[in-house]
């Protein structure tokens, strides 16, 4: 029930990203058709790929939020992973058509008309950019989603990209160097391809079921609190979305019941959900010989 409300929380906070890029979207088209200035259009066309990126992250927050079925038994969360690893691809894109606007303008700038109210209604539209991508990261921070921290990131990318835009059209505006319009779009578009891969290798290594260190480390605490079994080993982490799957072996007394050993395992699993939220946990039962064999089969 916790789970699926939280879902619900970031279904909502998707569709408000959607909403508030479409506004996005509007007002900085109105600051490229009233300044005809080419990065002030590079702005309005990354707000497109804004748009299509945050449909998809509604799109596979619902996916995640799917309950396990026969075909997918350990739920559909990996969605969000890949949701986030193609929004990476589409940050990339935006800045390779940045890149080719601003080609053809390098050697014949264009003098800019009306500015001043381009850069106003430009700021206008970042300010509500950056706001978009606080409340998507605070989310995502609280959820754990990737989903949502790439699409944060991504919008966060935009807010920097506008903001030296603007800083750089008002010194062309005062100088008349409005060679700086073009070469502003460029430096932007690479600030902005390099958001787009940090977000493709955080999508590819939880895709790749990279083990969570900060997640074993707690796991690895937690479990040395507590008293009753011998030794644990073999500790295997992965994340899928905002849950983490982590397993490992417990070796205990051969003389323990099964009913204790059940007991022990409850406590252990109590005990890791209440410290490392999304946890789901798998543990093995060993005996102190089962332990042993297990232990000389493992690789040095």
């Amino acid at each position: 029930m916790e789970f699926h409300f939280m879902m619900m929380k970031k279904q909502q906070v998707a569709m408000l990203a959607i909403i508030g890029g479409i506004i996005v979207f509007s007002l900085k088209l109105s600051a490229y058709l009233v300044s005809d200035s080419i990065a002030l259009l590079s702005d309005a066309m990354e707000s497109v790929i804004n748009i299509v990126a945050s449909i998809m992250l509604l799109i596979s927050l619902r996916i995640a939020d799917r309950p396990e079925d026969e075909d997918h038994r350990y739920g559909h969360q990996k969605a969000e992973n890949i949701s986030a690893f193609v929004e990476g691809f589409l940050v990339i894109i935006a800045g390779a058509l940045i890149i080719e606007a601003s080609l053809s303008r390098i050697l014949s700038p264009v003098e800019l008309s009306n500015i001043d109210l381009g850069l106003v209604i430009s700021l206008s539209a970042t300010a509500l950019n950056g706001v978009l991508s606080y409340v998507l990261l605070k989310e995502a921070r609280k959820s754990g989603s990737i989903a949502l921290e790439g699409d944060s990131k991504h919008l966060l990318s935009d807010v920097l990209s506008s903001v030296g835009v603007v800083l750089g059209l008002f010194v062309a505006s005062v100088t008349g160097w409005y060679v700086l319009d073009p070469l502003l779009a460029l430096l932007m578009a690479a600030i902005i391809i390099k958001m787009g891969l940090g977000i493709l290798r955080k999508a590819s290594l939880d895709l790749m079921d990279k083990n969570c260190p900060e997640a074993e480390e707690k796991i690895k605490k937690v479990v040395e609190s507590i008293d009753g079994y011998i030794e644990f080993h073999d500790l295997k982490t992965r994340k899928s979305g905002n849950s983490i799957y982590a397993e490992f072996h417990l070796c205990v007394s051969g003389d323990i019941s099964v009913k204790d050993s059940h007991a022990l395992t409850d406590r252990i699993e109590s005990e890791l959900k209440r410290e490392v939220p999304g946890i789901i946990i798998s543990i093995h039962i060993e005996t102190e010989e089962q332990c042993c064999k297990d232990l000389r089969k493992a690789p040095p």
